[in-house]
């Protein structure tokens, strides 16, 4: 027994599908043609001034019948649709005379050799440049669309559009995430994503080499990050469990006399493409910085997100290299009380009250990863 609710339901997950899967075009117009009792349906995207198809998907036509090059010439629908509203469905008796069409190009070219007489479509999104609509076909002995299948038709209209803008959304998260990832693997500097338990779920490159080299007594056992020194490593562990515990946002741990050092950050991490090929429970983000190192934060990003002087990006990159204030200073070649002011001033400007709060902030949004 036919089911409309339970149809339309399927139809919209069908629909859905494509903000994740671009292919998912086809089997949705197969499942809207069986719906509305027609053996074909299209969906595509054309110029709004010239007859040109951009991009087309398609169920139930011959596929030696060339619409997007020739019969797209003749379409007599394309105005009707273009000029009126969005979501607005139209019947093609509503805009050509049965016999009028008969005798046209368009149906000579493309639905008398598929078998279609009757078409219904509606344009759902346009933009200046170009439109997308769908069209429903079938035969002349199943009759013409009904006025409930018009509603029906119009209702679905608003979820085309939804699902047009969750997939551009979603192109544009994509891309962030992916030129973050490229961001994350160009730092010369190691970076790890890992859960509470140190278990790592992705690092980068540099992060690898250290790895690989044991820098610092690094290494990965089991899957967990571990520090050779004794003392580092249960640093290490402790610094997670106040991190687990929401007892600090952020934890250094010292790894050499050289002043080399893990700085690990809580954080909630956002979805990741699978690309990234990140778990599911990576909730602390950990940066292995050397004073003897450059981290190559960007001033002028800076400079725009905080308004810092010269100076004041200057010691932001000792400052996240892991320089102390007094090592600051010398290395600058000013008093340690100028060193304090600047220090003061920028964290005034960064909105922050406490030193590790500041290096997070800056690491996460200064020009080498726009992350949080």
């Amino acid at each position: 027994m036919y089911n409309k609710e339970k149809t339309i339901s399927t139809l919209l997950h069908a629909l859905y599908d494509n903000v994740t899967c671009p292919d998912g075009w086809v089997p949705f117009l197969q499942q809207i043609a069986v719906h509305f009792d027609s053996p074909s349906a299209t969906l595509r995207i054309t110029d709004r001034e010239n007859p040109v198809v951009h991009q087309s998907f398609a169920t139930g036509l011959d596929q030696g019948l060339d619409y997007d090059h020739e019969a797209v010439i003749f379409d007599p629908f394309r105005a009707s649709l273009a000029n009126g509203p969005l979501g607005k469905v139209h019947t093609s008796s509503e805009i050509i005379s049965d016999r009028a069409f008969e005798h046209c190009d368009h149906y000579q070219l493309f639905f008398c050799p598929n078998g279609n007489f009757y078409a219904m479509g509606t344009q759902f999104e346009r933009d200046e440049s170009s439109a997308m609509h769908i069209g429903i076909h079938r035969p002349r002995s199943r009759g013409m669309f009904t006025q409930q299948e018009k509603a029906q038709l119009e209702d679905l209209s608003g979820h085309f559009r939804r699902v047009v803008q969750l997939t551009r959304l979603t192109n544009q998260v994509q891309v962030a995430l992916t030129q973050a990832h490229n961001a994350f693997n160009a730092l010369s500097f190691g970076v790890w994503m890992l859960d509470s338990e140190l278990r790592c779920q992705w690092h980068n490159r540099a992060a690898e080499d250290a790895l690989t080299a044991h820098c610092f007594g690094l290494r990965q056992r089991n899957g967990q990050l571990t520090i050779d020194e004794s003392t580092a490593g249960a640093a290490l562990m402790q610094a997670t469990r106040k991190l687990k515990k929401g007892e600090s946002q952020c934890e250094s741990v010292q790894l050499s006399a050289s002043g080399a050092s893990l700085i690990l950050f809580g954080s909630r991490m956002a979805a990741l493409p699978s690309s990234w090929k990140v778990g599911h429970h990576a909730n602390i983000i950990v940066f292995l910085l050397d004073p003897h190192m450059t981290v190559p934060l960007d001033h002028t990003r800076l400079k725009n997100l905080y308004s810092l002087t010269a100076a004041e990006a200057r010691l932001v990159d000792l400052l996240v290299r892991g320089f102390d204030v007094t090592e600051a200073s010398a290395y600058l070649h000013v008093t340690t009380h100028t060193t304090r002011s600047q220090l003061k001033s920028i964290m005034q400007k960064t909105e922050v009250s406490r030193q590790p709060d500041l290096i997070r902030k800056l690491l996460l949004s200064g020009g080498l990863v726009n992350y949080e």
